[in-house]
């Protein structure tokens, strides 16, 4: 039997199935009516057990009565019971996919001082502790968001994604200025709070994850994973934390 998690983003809904810890499927779609097509077209409905809906766009229990005639599902808050300790100062506002990034680093590399760097529309610094504390971080602007503003709010400077290809100190036309500029100041941030979080926790693992993760893996000089879909993996150890 599966277990159904439902990771809803800024961009897209992505569902992913898991058998015994692991994905079997994972599946994206666009819109809410798309859900259950698509998940028929994967496996049987019969063949899942249970499932869990997190949301930063849409609203939850509209995605969760997509499934409800099929198999109980659970709807991702606060006043669930976390595998971890919160230390958060206000867990109410705490993200979703924060809290199921920091349980997804506990469950993949336990017992390890791991800084978590989410890198999608916001980049999140999540810090949790060998002993299993989650403590807090921090939130910037996302690699595209950067672009978006750069062209959003000045008069003439066009807008740009990210581009593996471009390296280089500084830029010698407006495109290069504007790449450069943008992927080298993030890449200069993320260094530095890494070495800032590395002397205030030994032996610290860094753990990359959003949809630019794989930007920084090769591009960090220090002990880290690329781990795209750890969000997934903290929602469903969640789900049977609360089974």
């Amino acid at each position: 039997m599966y277990n159904l998690v439902v990771d809803a983003g800024n961009t897209s809904i992505k569902m992913f199935l898991f058998e015994n810890g692991e994905i079997a499927h994972s599946l994206k779609c666009c819109t809410v009516t798309e859900l259950l097509p698509a998940l028929e077209s994967a496996v049987p409905i019969a063949s899942i057990a249970k499932g869990i809906v997190s949301s930063v766009s849409i609203e939850q229990e509209t995605i969760a009565s997509v499934f409800r005639p099929f198999f109980p599902v659970m709807l991702f808050n606060t006043s669930l019971r976390f595998p971890i300790s919160i230390k958060y100062g206000t867990p109410s506002t705490l993200g979703s996919d924060r809290v199921a990034a920091v349980v997804g680093a506990v469950k993949r590399y336990p017992k390890r001082n791991v800084l978590v760097i989410d890198s999608g529309t916001a980049i999140t610094y999540d810090i949790v502790t060998a002993q299993g504390e989650y403590l807090g971080g921090n939130i910037s602007p996302g690699l595209n968001t950067r672009f978006r503003a750069l062209h959003n709010f000045t008069g003439k400077l066009p807008l740009l994604q990210l581009d593996n290809s471009m390296e280089g100190l500084f830029g010698k036309n407006t495109k290069e200025a504007i790449g450069l500029g943008v992927q080298n100041g993030i890449l200069y941030e993320v260094e530095s709070t890494v070495r800032e979080f590395a002397r205030h926790f030994e032996d610290l693992l860094v753990v990359f994850t959003g949809g630019d993760s794989f930007f920084f893996e090769n591009r960090i000089n220090f002990s880290n994973f690329a781990e795209p879909y750890l969000v997934a993996f903290g929602l469903n150890e969640i789900l049977e934390f609360n089974d």
